[in-house]
Parts: structure tokens; sequence; C-alpha cells
């Protein structure tokens, strides 16, 4: 075989081995040794399809694992939360009255965190595939904010959303919208103070803002929506880092986009959305 035969063999041998599909390598050769390390290769290839095809077993496998776990904990812990909110207005003295609430805002922040669980693993395991239509952006926002005023409350956070009574109406599942909206406030409750501010406007899309002065001096703004990102390193910080993932998932499954901005001490989350021809 002369130089120039082997070295384009070589070559195509090299560039079966760039091929993304991973295929075998097939070659020209009859009993050689160039041929013996094509066998070998193959070998390694088909073992390593092998690996991969097991990996996404197992993948699936832990995905429906962690979804069945966190359904099997949702209705238990539940009712943990229904008896201490019982025995919080029952409590005989201040002390009691402020151990039993200690112990209620843990359970409560575990079964928001057992049900952020258990929809990842939904997401992950099966995606999620929206219900399109019609949604008044402008009476969804003001219905959020109202049912979350306990929270503000509760934070020291006042709410700030200049509500002129116009419906804007965008294309959206409704119930991914309100989960993304939710998330928001509750994120703006976790890490902000003094104010969260509401900002709704229209050109050739639907924008909704919600921005809220921050302590924390670095984030990421492009790692912010990546899953199990915390603002803060710390270990007691009440957030597992799902909550501006699933976001950006029910976002991207509505064709939107979501985009966060740190500017001046504040934080700017926007969620943009095709805008309804209903708009008035």
């Amino acid at each position: 075989m002369s130089v120039c035969s082997l070295k384009r063999r070589i070559d195509s041998i090299s560039k079966q081995l760039d091929d993304s599909e991973n295929n075998l390598i097939t070659t020209q050769l009859n009993g050689n040794e160039l041929e013996a390390v094509v066998k070998k290769i193959n070998r390694m290839i088909e073992n390593e399809q092998k690996v991969k095809v097991e990996i996404r077993r197992e993948q699936t496998v832990l995905k429906h694992a962690i979804a069945d776990i966190s359904h099997d904990i949702r209705t238990p812990l539940t009712s943990v939360v229904g008896y201490l909110q019982l025995a919080k207005r029952s409590a005989e003295n201040e002390e009691q009255h402020t151990n039993i609430s200690i112990a209620l805002e843990r359970a409560r922040y575990c079964s928001t965190l057992v049900n952020d669980f258990f929809e990842l693993s939904v997401i992950d395991s099966k995606g999620c595939e929206p219900v399109m239509e019609r949604v008044d952006v402008n009476d969804l926002l003001c219905e959020l904010i109202l049912a979350n005023y306990p929270n503000f409350e509760a934070k020291g956070i006042t709410p700030r959303f200049a509500d002129n009574g116009r419906s804007v109406f965008a294309q959206a599942d409704r119930k991914m919208l309100t989960r993304v909206i939710q998330n928001l406030i509750s994120n703006g409750t976790k890490y902000g103070n003094e104010r969260m501010d509401f900002v709704l406007s229209v050109d050739e899309a639907v924008h909704i803002s919600v921005s809220n002065p921050i302590s924390e001096n670095e984030i990421d703004t492009e790692r912010i929506f990546d899953k199990f990102y915390r603002v803060s390193k710390s270990r007691t910080t009440n957030s597992a880092g799902i909550g501006l993932y699933i976001c950006k998932h029910f976002v991207d499954a509505m064709g939107g986009s979501i985009s966060a901005l740190a500017k001046g001490g504040i934080l700017t989350i926007t969620v943009t959305l095709d805008m309804d021809d209903g708009y008035m």
C-alpha cells in the first residue's frame, strides 16, 4: 500500500471519529495493523454507546423516583402545616407562640421545597406542554400582588404597581405564567428589602418586570436561571435555587424570554411574551 493511500484512509478514519453521531468506523483495509486499531476503536465506541444508554436509563429512573418520593411527602407535610397553624392559634403564652411560629415557618419552607422538587422532576422527566390562551396580564399581576400582601408585610416590603385599569393581553399558559410571577415575587421577598416594583409595558410584545433592592454584593445574572444556582453560598439560605430555573423553563415553553439585570443595587427580572391581538 502506498503512503498516499494509507494517508487517505487514516484521514477517512479521523473524519469518522469526528462525526458527532458516533457511528462505528469503516475501512477498506484487510488484515493489517491499522485494521486491528480500527477494531479496537469500534469496541471503544460500542462501550461508550452502552454507557450512555445506561446513564440515560438511570437518570430516568432517578427522576421518576424523585417525583414519587416528593408526591408521597407532600400530603403529610401539608397536614403538618395545618396542625401547626391550629397550634399557633391556641398557644397559651408568648413563648409557645414564638416556638410554633418558627416551626410553622420551617414546615412551610419544607413544603415549598418539596413542591419545587416535584415540579422539577416532572419538568425534567416529561417536559411540559403549555396550553396557550389569551391572558389578561394586568389582572393577573393585581391578583398575585394582593394574594402576597401578608408576605410583603411580614418582610417589611412595599409592593408598587401602577395599575391604570387597562387590560393587557398576552398569549400564555395561565397556570405557567401564574407560577412564573409567583416565583419572581417569592425570590424578591427572600433576597430583597424595602420595596418591590412591578412594571407592565407593551410594544411589539408584553413585558413584565419585577424589581427590588438587593443586599448581595455579587449576583451572576448569566447564571441566575441555572438549576440550583444560589445568590448566597450559605447553606442556611432558604432556597434550593430551583424557582428561577422553573421560571425560565416555563417562559421558554411559552415561546417567551426572561432576562435579569443587576444595576445600582437593584435586581430587575423581565419576562417578555407575545402580545395577543386583543390588546386594548
